[in-house]
Protein backbone atom coordinates (compact mmCIF):
# COMPACT_ATOMS: atom_id res chain seq x y z
CA UNK A 1 0.00 0.00 0.00
CA UNK A 2 2.62 2.73 1.00
CA UNK A 3 5.04 1.57 -2.04
CA UNK A 4 1.79 1.80 -4.54
CA UNK A 5 1.44 5.28 -2.66
CA UNK A 6 4.76 6.42 -3.61
CA UNK A 7 4.78 5.23 -7.25
CA UNK A 8 1.53 7.26 -7.43
CA UNK A 9 3.51 10.18 -6.21
CA UNK A 10 6.34 9.78 -8.32
CA UNK A 11 4.55 9.33 -11.25
CA UNK A 12 2.21 12.68 -10.72
CA UNK A 13 5.24 14.65 -9.88
CA UNK A 14 6.60 13.04 -13.41
CA UNK A 15 3.51 13.89 -15.20
CA UNK A 16 3.32 17.46 -13.57
CA UNK A 17 6.98 18.08 -14.46
CA UNK A 18 6.36 17.17 -18.24
CA UNK A 19 3.43 19.34 -17.74
CA UNK A 20 5.31 22.30 -16.38
CA UNK A 21 8.43 22.10 -19.01
CA UNK A 22 5.81 21.41 -22.28
CA UNK A 23 6.80 17.82 -22.64
CA UNK A 24 10.58 18.82 -22.77
CA UNK A 25 12.69 18.53 -19.92
CA UNK A 26 15.35 21.10 -20.62
CA UNK A 27 13.62 23.56 -22.47
CA UNK A 28 12.67 26.73 -20.11
CA UNK A 29 9.60 26.91 -18.65
CA UNK A 30 6.49 27.89 -20.31
CA UNK A 31 4.09 28.48 -17.67
CA UNK A 32 2.22 31.59 -18.75
CA UNK A 33 -0.16 29.25 -20.72
CA UNK A 34 -0.47 26.54 -17.82
CA UNK A 35 -3.30 25.99 -15.88
CA UNK A 36 -2.13 25.68 -12.36
CA UNK A 37 -4.85 22.52 -12.24
CA UNK A 38 -3.17 20.88 -15.11
CA UNK A 39 0.77 21.83 -14.73
CA UNK A 40 0.20 20.77 -10.88
CA UNK A 41 -2.81 18.27 -10.76
CA UNK A 42 -2.30 16.35 -7.27
CA UNK A 43 -1.76 19.41 -5.29
CA UNK A 44 -4.59 21.38 -7.13
CA UNK A 45 -6.78 18.73 -6.13
CA UNK A 46 -5.79 18.72 -2.35
CA UNK A 47 -6.27 22.47 -1.90
CA UNK A 48 -9.84 22.52 -3.81
CA UNK A 49 -10.99 19.79 -1.95
CA UNK A 50 -10.39 21.88 1.32
CA UNK A 51 -11.40 24.86 -0.24
CA UNK A 52 -14.59 23.22 -1.16
CA UNK A 53 -15.43 21.76 2.66
CA UNK A 54 -14.10 24.98 4.13
CA UNK A 55 -17.28 26.57 2.02
CA UNK A 56 -14.68 28.51 -0.29
CA UNK A 57 -16.10 26.75 -3.12
CA UNK A 58 -15.64 30.36 -5.06
CA UNK A 59 -12.13 29.98 -4.53
CA UNK A 60 -11.70 26.60 -5.77
CA UNK A 61 -13.28 27.44 -9.25
CA UNK A 62 -10.94 30.54 -9.49
CA UNK A 63 -7.76 28.45 -8.20
CA UNK A 64 -8.21 25.79 -11.11
CA UNK A 65 -8.90 28.60 -13.76
CA UNK A 66 -5.68 30.19 -12.80
CA UNK A 67 -2.69 29.97 -15.49
CA UNK A 68 1.03 29.73 -13.69
CA UNK A 69 3.11 32.86 -14.52
CA UNK A 70 6.15 31.78 -12.51
CA UNK A 71 7.79 28.70 -10.40
CA UNK A 72 10.12 29.68 -7.75
CA UNK A 73 11.87 27.25 -5.56
CA UNK A 74 14.91 28.03 -3.24
CA UNK A 75 16.91 24.88 -1.86
CA UNK A 76 18.87 26.76 0.57
CA UNK A 77 15.35 27.88 2.79
CA UNK A 78 13.10 24.84 1.21
CA UNK A 79 10.51 27.45 0.16
CA UNK A 80 8.58 27.90 -2.99
CA UNK A 81 6.18 30.14 -5.05
CA UNK A 82 3.93 29.48 -7.70
CA UNK A 83 3.12 32.68 -8.98
CA UNK A 84 -0.89 32.74 -10.38
CA UNK A 85 -2.64 34.67 -13.13
CA UNK A 86 -6.41 35.19 -12.18
CA UNK A 87 -8.77 35.03 -14.68
CA UNK A 88 -10.48 38.43 -13.95
CA UNK A 89 -8.47 40.85 -15.14
CA UNK A 90 -7.84 44.07 -12.87
CA UNK A 91 -9.67 47.29 -14.65
CA UNK A 92 -7.55 50.65 -14.87
CA UNK A 93 -9.17 52.15 -11.55
CA UNK A 94 -7.66 48.97 -9.92
CA UNK A 95 -4.74 48.64 -11.50
CA UNK A 96 -3.42 52.69 -11.77
CA UNK A 97 -5.71 54.38 -8.80
CA UNK A 98 -5.78 51.71 -5.77
CA UNK A 99 -3.23 49.36 -6.64
CA UNK A 100 -2.74 45.35 -6.20
CA UNK A 101 -1.58 44.49 -3.01
CA UNK A 102 -1.17 41.52 -0.24
CA UNK A 103 -4.63 41.33 0.86
CA UNK A 104 -4.81 37.20 2.57
CA UNK A 105 -3.43 34.76 3.51
CA UNK A 106 -5.35 31.64 3.66
CA UNK A 107 -3.49 28.01 5.16
CA UNK A 108 -4.51 24.79 4.57
CA UNK A 109 -4.93 22.61 7.37
CA UNK A 110 -4.52 19.31 5.36
CA UNK A 111 -1.79 20.53 3.40
CA UNK A 112 -0.09 22.22 6.60
CA UNK A 113 3.34 23.36 3.92
CA UNK A 114 0.45 25.32 1.82
CA UNK A 115 -0.64 28.95 2.01
CA UNK A 116 -2.91 30.32 -0.68
CA UNK A 117 -2.34 34.48 -1.30
CA UNK A 118 -4.95 36.58 -1.78
CA UNK A 119 -4.78 40.17 -3.35
CA UNK A 120 -6.82 43.03 -1.89
CA UNK A 121 -9.49 42.18 -4.46
CA UNK A 122 -9.40 38.83 -3.09
CA UNK A 123 -8.51 37.16 -6.62
CA UNK A 124 -5.75 34.11 -5.88
CA UNK A 125 -2.34 35.00 -7.16
CA UNK A 126 0.05 32.67 -5.79
CA UNK A 127 0.27 29.36 -4.06
CA UNK A 128 3.78 29.72 -1.13
CA UNK A 129 4.83 26.03 -0.51
CA UNK A 130 7.25 25.84 2.74
CA UNK A 131 8.77 22.55 3.25
CA UNK A 132 6.64 20.96 0.68
CA UNK A 133 6.72 16.97 0.60
CA UNK A 134 9.68 15.37 -1.35
CA UNK A 135 8.10 15.09 -4.97
CA UNK A 136 6.51 18.03 -5.22
CA UNK A 137 9.97 19.95 -3.59
CA UNK A 138 11.47 18.13 -6.63
CA UNK A 139 9.19 19.11 -8.92
CA UNK A 140 9.56 22.58 -7.88
CA UNK A 141 13.27 22.53 -8.54
CA UNK A 142 13.03 21.68 -12.00
CA UNK A 143 10.37 24.09 -12.84
CA UNK A 144 12.02 26.86 -11.24
CA UNK A 145 12.71 30.04 -12.93
CA UNK A 146 15.30 30.86 -10.11
CA UNK A 147 18.40 28.57 -10.75
CA UNK A 148 20.35 28.19 -7.01
CA UNK A 149 23.57 28.67 -7.68
CA UNK A 150 26.14 27.09 -5.45
CA UNK A 151 29.79 28.52 -3.98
Amino acid sequence: MVVRRERRKKVCARVALDTLLGGRSSAALEASMRSFAGALPELAFDLTLELCATGRSDLARELEACTVKSVSYDPETDVGLVALEAQRQLNAVERNVIGQKLGQVIPFSDAPYASLQLDNFGRVVAVELVAPPRNLRWTLRLASNYRWRGP
